[in-house]
């Protein structure tokens, strides 16, 4: 599965260590819940997310994949949708060498296409804080628009004072 510059592909426990160290960042925590003590617990987040949803909700579908410059299969990244009633919750982290470079807005757009073939009909949200002005930019750019909070369906990823988008036209 490739678009214009990158390859996506299924996360796999073999992309888990490096992936781990690539997104172990202050950086990237900065906006979802601060950084974890070691590269370990990223790793650990991340086996957690391959392996699904918990045995009492076998009505979602966790979508999970390697994000990777298509020039040399060096991996920046990953992609994620939690589908579950009828619609899918998507999220994104790159390592912050490749921010900027409109990686994100092109594994974002390639998800997009990816949920319409395995989920069609299942409108695209997204939440993230107020001050992670970086990832609101990228949603508005990607055909989100923000909602009310109080219109949206039970998000997972929600929490009181959250921004929420949702993708125009879904």
């Amino acid at each position: 599965m490739q678009t214009a510059r990158l390859t996506l592909a299924p996360l796999v426990d073999a992309d888990i260590d490096e992936l781990a160290g690539l997104l172990w960042d202050e950086r990237v925590y900065e906006h979802i819940g601060g950084l974890p003590s070691g590269a370990d617990l990223v790793a650990l987040g991340l086996r957690r997310a391959l392996a699904g949803p918990p045995a009492g909700r076998t009505s979602e579908r966790w979508l999970n994949y390697a994000v990777r410059l298509r020039a040399d299969r060096r991996l920046i990244g990953r992609l994620e949708a939690t589908v579950h009633d009828g619609i899918a919750e998507v999220a994104f982290l790159l390592a912050p060498l490749h921010w900027g470079h409109g990686f994100a807005q092109e594994g974002l757009g390639w998800l997009h296409d990816e949920l319409s073939r395995v989920a069609p009909q299942s409108p695209c949200w997204a939440t993230t804080l107020p001050a992670n002005v970086r990832s609101s930019r990228l949603l508005i750019a990607c055909g989100y628009e923000e909602v009310d909070p109080a219109t949206a369906p039970d998000l997972m990823t929600y929490d009181a004072g959250d921004r929420v988008f949702l993708r125009a036209g879904a």
